[in-house]
Parts: structure tokens; sequence; C-alpha cells
């Protein structure tokens, strides 16, 4: 769950109009299609996190367990940036926020939480919903421009056809994924 949400998108909306081939009206300003084309931007970097299983750009997301793991580490989607908190609730709603370093490490490149040395995940009678919360912050600082083409590729051809296309939209399927492709991470 995205609890602060993207706020630097990876292409920038002077990229997209570039590559888009809009320009402003110098004398009036007119930027009439820009909400067009962020509403684009938004849309083209959702796709590419759901194909990639990736957060394209700095945000903080949160993730709920109904129980810890049997193996000593938690999987977080990958390039994470930092652990905020991981929160225990009990039975009866009460909070406990575990320490980093004593209850737990961050293994930031390999955007997973494990345990330390001779250490088990704590006991306690869990809350029925959601017990174990796990927030931190995720993604790209800069996305790599091969993310950043692909995501260009389904702007164009999303302002070129605002409509449900056919073969235009197969070949560009394809050359989007397999950009992104080198990318994606397999969930086991």
């Amino acid at each position: 769950m995205i609890i602060i949400p993207v706020a630097n998108e990876p292409v920038t909306i002077d990229e997209a109009k570039l590559h888009l081939r809009l320009t402003d009206d110098i004398i009036t300003g007119d930027t009439v299609e820009d909400e067009l084309v962020l509403s684009l931007i938004v849309a083209a970097r959702e796709y590419c996190e759901n194909y990639t299983g990736r957060a394209l750009a700095t945000q903080t997301q949160e993730m709920y367990l109904d129980e810890f793991p049997c193996r000593n580490e938690i999987s977080l989607i990958p390039d994470i940036q930092s652990v905020t908190s991981v929160t225990l609730v009990d039975g009866v709603g009460d909070q406990t926020v575990l320490s980093e370093d004593i209850d737990y490490l961050v293994d930031v490149p390999g955007s997973r939480i494990v345990l330390p040395y001779r250490k088990t995940w704590p006991a306690f009678e869990p809350y029925p919903i959601n017990p174990i919360r796990i927030r931190y912050v995720t993604g790209y600082t800069s996305a790599p421009q091969t993310i950043k083409q692909a995501m260009l590729l389904l702007i164009g051809h999303w302002y070129a056809n605002r409509e449900a296309t056919g073969e235009a939209s197969g070949q560009i399927d394809f050359a989007v994924r397999a950009l992104l492709g080198m990318f994606r991470v397999r969930w086991f």
C-alpha cells in the first residue's frame, strides 16, 4: 500500500512534451495539453511498475503481514532506500515498534529485512488483521534510461491513439515489454 506517493515522476513533462513534439505557445504560455501529458506520464509509470514489480520513483509504502514468515527474511519491493519502521499490533491493539540493528537488519541491496545472528521473530498474540506493518521507502532516485524509454513509447502511443487500437498497440506492447524485461522481478 502506498503511504506517500511519488513526488517526482521518472519522466518529466518537458521530456514527454519533447518526445511528443509539443511546444508551448511562447506568446500566450498556453499549456492546454499539460494535464493530459501528466496523466499519461503517471499511467505509463504505473503500467511499468506493474509489469516490472518495481517502484520506479521514490515513494513510501507499507506492507502488511498476518504472521512472520518461517524463514529468517522478509522480501520487500526491490530498490528499497530504507526501512522506516516495523510495527507489531497485538490482540488488544497495542503497538510495538521493533528496533533496527537489534530486532532486525535491513539489507538494502537485497531489498529485504533479515534477522540478526541467533535471533528469532518476536512471539506475540497478534491482532486479527494485519498485525505486522512494515513501512519503507522504495524506488529509483533516477530511473534507468531504458525504463524511461519504455514510458515514452507508452506516452507517445497513448497520446496519438486516444481510443482502443489493434495491431499498432500490439507492436508497442511488444517493444515496451522488451525494454522492461531486464528489470522484471520474479516473485515466487
